[in-house]
């Protein structure tokens, strides 16, 4: 099934990249049949008509695909590299994620965070992993500036924060996790939340997981703890 975004429903033309896509990788010609999603749960099944100057469709038959019955959320500090940054948006997003909030806490270099949070790249990149991996739902990115505000305003019913004290007798995220609840998972960046943060955290619902027995770079933990919740819903 060839997938392609068009975000706005009631346009029913591929933008530049897509067209580019369409006609000159996978070679489809007017009257080839695409599927169209918005991004939001709409899935339309169109007929192409390719112009000379843009790639058009009309709408043959349209659908709703519903929601999963729980939400996962990631909140994790940036690395140091856009490349990092962009490669854990696509693991994410290809395994299921509905939120991934970018936030700059006390150990994060803020000097560098314009420069490898990217909201536009990060959203492309987002919509092709999308279509790769035949989901219907983007997920929404964030920049999220103020850690103190963000953390008393999470309402998930499951707050998790990816931390391991000095006694190492923290659960894995696995555990955690509650069928068909709402999760937001914290991920501290090189060099760990600090202290102040991870009581604050803690103080305001979020309960300390592990993710396993070795120690994980920023954005492997990001991916495992993404996988690690939507298994825990099928177990």
């Amino acid at each position: 099934m060839h997938l392609f975004f068009q975000p706005d429903p009631k346009v029913f033309e591929l933008d530049e990249e897509e067209s580019r896509h369409c006609t000159k990788v996978l070679r489809l010609t007017s009257g080839d049949i695409i599927y169209v999603t918005d991004g939001k749960g709409l899935l339309q099944k169109c007929r192409l008509n390719i112009g000379r100057r843009n790639v058009t469709y009309e709408a043959v038959e349209s659908s709703f695909v519903p929601k999963r019955p729980y939400n996962v959320h990631i909140a994790v500090a940036p690395t140091r590299k856009a490349e990092r940054n962009e490669w854990m948006v696509e693991k994410m997003t290809e395994m299921g994620v509905d939120r991934i909030d970018f936030i700059v806490t006390e150990h994060t270099h803020r000097e560098t965070v314009s420069r490898v949070v990217n909201l536009s790249r990060l959203n492309r990149i987002a919509a092709s992993a999308m279509k790769q991996s035949q989901q219907y739902y983007m997920p929404e990115i964030r920049l999220v500036t103020e850690f103190h505000s963000f953390i008393k305003e999470c309402a998930h019913e499951t707050r998790l924060i990816a931390y391991v004290p000095d006694n190492h007798l923290t659960d894995h995220v696995i555990k955690k996790v509650k069928k068909h609840s709402n999760t937001i998972l914290l991920i501290g960046p090189e060099g760990d939340f600090s202290p102040e943060e991870v009581i604050l955290a803690i103080n305001n619902g979020f309960e300390a997981v592990s993710l396993g027995a070795t120690r994980l770079r920023t954005e492997t933990a990001a991916v495992a703890g993404c996988h690690a919740i939507n298994l825990a819903e099928l177990l």
